[in-house]
């Protein structure tokens, strides 16, 4: 292809003056049009770069969405001559996954004006230079250069090319209409109004690139003469003017608009798009659902084996103890249990579904992005390990210790509520087979999502409620005894550890002047159980032990967000950069390679990978030497550009990871994470 291509160069260099230079890569073949055969002193010449692309392949807009790099141009002209910036064609949506790009398929072509320098004399000849650079991409991406030349005769009256006609004739077919429009920002998102009768459906295409999420929904209205769009916005002010491409399909034929609308203070103000009549982000094909639905069981299965959930597994192995060989309590318990997985799982789901059909950015898990909610865990997780230490006792079931109140003699509403601490705590972690899980049921119809939802709990429920329905398990439990007891206690050290957690995951949201309150409020429940055992034999105990938890609770009311803290700690002395979308963006046309770390500080499955894989000597050597950079996308408080960014790699959750080789695209790591699959990345030779 390359030797052809060094073959059609010496052709075309041989072809007459004016009339063409052409450039064939391995995926494209492009020609350097001008649309007269020479120009006049001072005067200006349009010039057309026309592509032919292979068929399936594509190259960007100005704005290149999501993924992908604009036409590059460096002219050489003489002195006194000029070129103007690059004149795009419209753009139109490529869905790649979750990405949404803008760019060109087919023949697209690019104009520019060429001004002639005033000082050239009639019978003169200039020479005019172009190297242009494109990103072509189809299953992969492929950087291309071109380099094209044309000597343009100096001449009182150019005429026209009759070679060059056709293709400023395709060119004026692909360019905008201008159309006049107005906007408005507020309420965190923008709302474009136009004069346009009778069209179907829009979509905008902003040339500011942080305008705009690529993948947001844009809701389409028919307002009799005029139409509005309204989109959520990355934007807190008006740009002035709005720029971009207005696309509008009027019976099926497609119609594209220039605008550069003002603001208009005076328009309705916008609200953010919802579902109803908006132009949704690319989804996962509902084909893909039972292979989606697999993936959730067996995920939600392995959550039972992830760090987060281990102090729930001592508690529900306590509560098989306690049973002995009641095979009837066993099955009751394991059948409540598991409602109690599915019913959280449900409410959980449901409301991430709601709030984002709504316009909230929110992710799995998106509930310890709350302090208050991370306080109260840290709380419960407190006083279900002091009930197992024997500080207090409320019930005579050991499974009472899941719920923390008095339900029945045997405990069935706390089974029920084990299963909703369950879920809570295993929430966050998002590990093997659930990301793509998780990120399509934010994607799909909400029946869908509901059912991924749905899977995943059955999943965690699974394991626990098989045993439960076991009889030769129950044969084999150990008979009730002494050991009972200390075993019980032995269980309370594992579920400190998880309070110790969140209140570390909750000194990465508020600060150590939160974490003064969280430490007073454990004091207060230390003292409430004490007074709660008082009680039996005092009047006083137990108002005391209600009035100590209300001004425990009231600690956690006072508890605010801390700006700006650092919730990573150093990944052994590496040196890291913090997510920032627009970097990234800079540092990759700059053709670095790049790491992403989407973690968070309440997700134990992020902590697990940081202190081992992302920490070892040989990850960190490999990343030098291959001059990696590595960049954490810290979640633990809500950021809507760590929320879009994960959305834009079809994730809902964390951890991630993604690698950017030098000039390729994004690679998403496998998990569970391991040094072999970086290492295969960063040192594809280590692969082989």
């Amino acid at each position: 292809m390359r030797l052809l291509a060094f073959a059609l160069s010496l052709v075309f260099a041989a072809a007459p003056a004016g009339a063409q230079s052409v450039a064939v890569t391995d995926h494209a073949r492009s020609a350097l049009y001008a649309e007269t055969a020479g120009v006049a002193p001072g005067g200006a010449v349009r010039l057309a770069l026309r592509q032919e692309l292979e068929a399936g392949w594509h190259v960007y807009w100005k704005n290149p969405g999501d993924s992908g790099l604009p036409l590059e141009t460096a002219w050489t002209l003489p002195a006194g001559a000029s070129a103007s910036a690059i004149d795009y064609p419209a753009p139109h949506r490529i869905l790649i996954g979750p990405l949404v790009n803008y760019g060109h398929e087919g023949e697209p072509v690019f104009l520019a004006t060429l001004t002639a320098p005033a000082s050239a004399s009639i019978g003169d000849t200039i020479e005019v230079g172009l190297e242009a650079t494109w990103l072509i991409c189809a299953e992969i991406c492929v950087p291309e250069t071109g380099a094209f030349a044309l000597s343009l005769p100096i001449v009182e009256n150019p005429a026209s090319d009759p070679a060059a006609a056709p293709v400023f004739a395709a060119a004026a077919g692909q360019r905008p209409e201008p159309l006049d429009a107005a906007f408005k920002i507020a309420n965190g998102a923008i709302a474009i109004e136009a004069a346009l009768a009778g069209a179907d459906s829009a979509y905008f295409f902003p040339e500011a690139d942080d305008l705009i999420a690529p993948a947001a929904e844009q809701k389409f209205e028919a307002r009799g003469a005029r139409i509005r769009l309204t989109a959520q916005t990355l934007k807190g002010d008006s740009p002035a003017p709005l720029k971009g491409v207005l696309q509008i399909t009027d019976k099926g034929a497609e119609r594209n608009f220039a605008l550069a609308a003002a603001a208009d203070p005076a328009l309705e103000a916008p609200r953010a798009a919802s579902a109803a009549g908006a132009v949704p982000p690319p989804a996962p094909s509902q084909g893909a659902l039972p292979g989606l639905l697999v993936a959730a069981l067996v995920g939600g299965a392995i959550l039972n084996l992830m760090p987060c959930v281990f102090p729930i597994l001592f508690v529900k192995a306590a509560s098989i103890a306690s049973a002995g060989a009641d095979a009837g309590l066993m099955r009751r318990h394991g059948i409540l249990y598991g409602a109690g997985v599915v019913a959280t799982f449900v409410v959980l789901g449901g409301l991430l579904l709601a709030l984002r059909a709504a316009g909230e950015g929110l992710g799995w898990g998106f509930h310890l992005q709350s302090p208050v909610v991370v306080a109260l865990s840290a709380y419960v997780l407190f006083v279900v390990g002091l009930n197992l230490a024997g500080a207090f006792s409320i019930g005579e079931g050991l499974q009472n210790a899941g719920a923390g109140l008095v339900a029945s003699a045997k405990g069935d509403a706390a089974a029920f509520l084990t299963g909703v601490l369950a879920v809570f705590v295993a929430a966050p972690c998002v590990g093997p087979f659930l990301t793509a899980p998780i990120g399509a049921a934010a994607l799909m119809p909400p029946f869908a999502g509901m059912a991924i939802f749905v899977a995943m709990a059955l999943g965690l429920a699974a394991p626990y409620v098989a045993l439960s329905f076991s009889p030769a398990l129950a044969r084999r439990l150990p008979r009730p005894g002494a050991w009972m007891d200390r075993f019980r206690q032995a269980l309370a050290f594992p579920v400190f550890g998880a309070s110790a957690f969140f209140l570390w995951v909750l000194s990465a949201q508020v600060g150590r002047g939160g974490l003064a309150l969280a430490f007073a409020g454990l004091v207060l429940i230390a003292f409430a159980t004490r007074a709660w055992e008082w009680g039996r034999n005092a009047r006083w105990g137990r108002p005391a032990a209600a009035l100590t938890l209300l001004a425990a609770a009231l600690s956690v009311a006072l508890m605010r967000p801390a700006p700006a803290v650092a919730a990573q700690a150093s990944y052994a002395g590496r040196e890291t950069i913090a997510f920032d979308a627009a970097d990234v963006a800079r540092r990759r046309a700059a053709g670095e390679a790049i790491f992403i770390d989407f973690t968070a500080a309440w997700c134990v499955t992020c902590q697990f990978n940081k202190l081992t894989v992302l920490s070892s000597k040989t990850v960190s050597s490999a990343f030098d030497a291959a001059g990696v950079t590595f960049v954490v996308a810290d979640w633990t408080n809500r950021d809507a550009a760590i929320e879009e960014a994960l959305a834009g790699f079809g994730a809902n959750g964390v951890p991630l990871y993604v690698f950017y080789p030098k000039g390729g695209e994004a690679v998403i790591l496998p998990q569970p994470l391991t040094e072999s699959a970086i290492l295969s990345l960063v040192t594809p030779e280590n692969g082989d």
